[in-house]
């Protein structure tokens, strides 16, 4: 494109003709102008155009060059001092002679002077011409302004995306503008942070397109890679404000700071409704409709997770909202559809820390639990009249388990969703009969697979002691659920012990192991218990529901005491040290799939290793 070749001849020549320094110094101005308290109207079309060209330009340098040659190309001097001298002579001042056209070549640019004495570098400069523009300009108020507040947005990604091309996160010396930002804009990361989610939840539609030559012809001509697979009701401006937020708030801390300094924002963000005085007060209520709205798409996924992770009250307003189904129901169905392969792998991770998150509070696992769900059609492995959020969740779970099992074996899948069905064990009650069959049909799969895995390595055959491990693991696991969910509601769940029952043997090969001997006691202490009563009720071939019935009559009588108690299980998700290792690749995967902005796939070396993960899980689906 025409852009690339003009950019090779810039970054060629610019030490000589200094006109990339000379455009960059009449941006800057431009800028400077529109933000002036008494600018009113249309944008003028050369700061549309000069933006757009630095953007050009400036992603072409930073594609191509180190940090030291992107240095020089931003900060050349372009101006003798005799030239600034000549248009501060007869005693004239900056701010009386605060606009001066200046001839360079052939044209007449108008540069301010204050930008020219300005002691800040110009990378500097212009991001804080980008971040004002963006915490402060109303970019409603006419189409030109929607426009120009869009291209800000852009411009700031593509200087950004020196990261891109690194092939870690943790490359700080490298990401020579990521670094200005974080390191000299302090004072205004709560309002960029505020501005940036308030985009989000507005979610302001575009004006009536303007006239502007260059920048319209280039998105006519090069609308974006995946323009068409964009989610039609999220405007431009508002999907870029939270990806950008999104990127700022996945960067390591730098030196000297104990924590990101944008999450840092994300966690004083009030609810309006109660702290309608403060400078970070938005909606929640806004906030979390529009999440239930469009959780589908990976960016809503990622806010709702910093969200509940860093905001305490963002995370009591929705763990105590009456309405759990509504955000939920979506969750479950993603993660459902993910297992064949309908969902990328990453936003399955976050929506299991999601659910994880929620399954710590005991009051709302209790509410899920009384909550009825009718049929849902996304789920079709058998038809479900009716059934507790609750026992949906666990089907689903136990779903996500064996698929993982059988395919990609990852084990933060598996773990994460055994720790949420153990958090949610001691709140379960009136146990579905297809739960509680699932339930011990997983301990069926899992102890299985764990009995192979030990009679091999006793027999002397060379096993992977880590897979042992792992499946001991999942065969304890599953264990403690079902003894938490006995010797705490035992008498409201009349549909595991009848599971328990009729696969009772399941459980006798494991009395005598030593890690597994006192939860398996509690288990046959159970079915010992229920199997003498049904014997004792002389019941002459007894159908399965008279069997039901007699087994919930006489689980209102169990003798408390019975059973051993072992320490609640409860699990908290911790977010790790190194977290920024994931979240960076995933958010510039993100922004790569549904940019405007092309990136060479090649250089874009920090999706590499990411890419080649997806793939390599899309192959492994298998459905169970």
């Amino acid at each position: 494109m025409a852009t690339v070749s003009l950019a090779i001849e810039f970054a060629t020549n610019n030490e000589k003709t200094a006109n990339f320094n000379t455009l960059l110094l009449h941006c800057l101005s431009q800028i400077r102008r529109v933000l002036e308290p008494e600018f009113t109207g249309d944008i003028p079309v050369s700061a549309y155009n000069s933006l757009f060209l630095i953007r050009a330009f400036s992603k072409h340098f930073i594609g191509n060059m180190t940090r030291d040659e992107i240095h020089r190309q931003f900060e050349g001097q372009c101006l003798d001092d005799d030239i600034v001298d000549k248009h501060m002579i007869n005693g004239l001042t900056c701010e009386e002679n605060k606009y001066t056209r200046i001839e360079l070549g052939h044209n007449n640019l108008v540069i301010d002077l204050l930008v020219i004495q300005d002691s800040r570098s110009k990378s500097e400069q212009l991001l804080d011409c980008l971040v004002t523009v963006i915490s402060t300009l109303d970019p409603i108020s006419n189409a030109s302004t929607y426009e120009f507040y869009q291209e800000c947005l852009n411009t700031l990604l593509a200087l950004l995306s020196t990261q891109i091309h690194q092939p870690s996160a943790n490359q700080l010396d490298n990401n020579y503008f990521l670094n200005i930002l974080l390191t000299c804009f302090s004072n205004d990361i709560d309002i960029l942070t505020k501005r940036l989610i308030m985009n989000f939840v507005e979610q302001k539609s575009p004006p009536p397109a303007s006239t502007n030559v260059v920048y319209n012809a280039y998105s006519y001509l090069f609308p974006g890679r995946s323009s068409a697979a964009l989610p039609a009701d999220i405007p431009p401006i508002a999907e870029r404000s939270l990806l950008i937020l999104l990127l700022l708030a996945s960067q390591w801390k730098m030196p000297g700071q104990d924590k990101n300094k944008f999450r840092e924002a994300i966690k004083s963000l009030k609810d309006s409704q109660i702290s309608e005085d403060s400078d970070m007060a938005i909606s929640f209520r806004a906030l979390y409709q529009l999440i239930c709205r469009q959780l589908s798409n990976e960016e809503i996924c990622l806010i709702l997770y910093l969200l509940m992770v860093e905001n305490e009250d963002f995370r009591v307003y929705v763990l105590s909202r009456l309405d759990p189904e509504i955000l939920l129901l979506q969750i479950l169905r993603l993660l459902y559809d993910g297992v064949e392969g309908k969902a990328n792998y990453s936003q399955m991770y976050i929506l299991l820390t999601i659910l994880l998150l929620f399954s710590q509070d005991e009051v709302f696992n209790e509410n899920i639990q009384k909550i009825q769900i009718t049929y849902q059609p996304w789920f079709t492995e058998r038809l479900l009249k009716s059934i507790s959020l609750g026992g949906l969740t666990y089907l689903v779970l136990i779903r996500i388990i064996q698929y993982n099992l059988c395919s990609h074996r990852d084990v933060y899948f598996h773990t994460s969703s055994l720790a949420i069905m153990a958090n949610l064990g001691s709140s379960i009650q009136d146990t579905h009969p297809y739960v509680a069959q699932r339930l011990v049909n997983l301990f069926d799969i899992v102890a299985k697979r764990y009995q192979k895995l030990y009679k091999k390595a006793q027999d002397g055959e060379e096993e992977n002691s880590d897979d042992i491990s792992i499946y001991g693991d999942l065969v304890c696991l599953v264990l403690e659920i079902i003894n938490s969910v006995l010797t705490r509601r035992l008498n409201l769940n009349p549909e595991l012990i009848y599971s328990l029952l009729h696969k009772k043997d399941l459980f006798t090969r494991f009395q005598s192991h030593p890690r597994f001997s006192e939860l398996i006691a509690n288990i046959n202490n159970v079915t010992s218990y229920f199997h003498v009563r049904i014997s004792e009720s002389n019941l002459k071939s007894p159908s399965a529901e008279e069997i039901s019935e007699l087994i919930e009559t006489t689980a209102r009588t169990w003798p408390p005491g019975r059973l051993k108690e072992f320490p609640d299980l409860k699990f908290q998700y911790e977010e790790e040290s190194e977290s920024q290792e994931f979240f960076c690749p995933y958010v510039w995967a993100l922004i790569y799939r549904h940019t405007w902005i092309y990136w060479d796939e090649e250089k874009a070396r920090i999706l590499h290793d990411y890419i080649m993960h997806e793939e390599t899980v899309a192959s492994d689906v298998f459905i169970v």
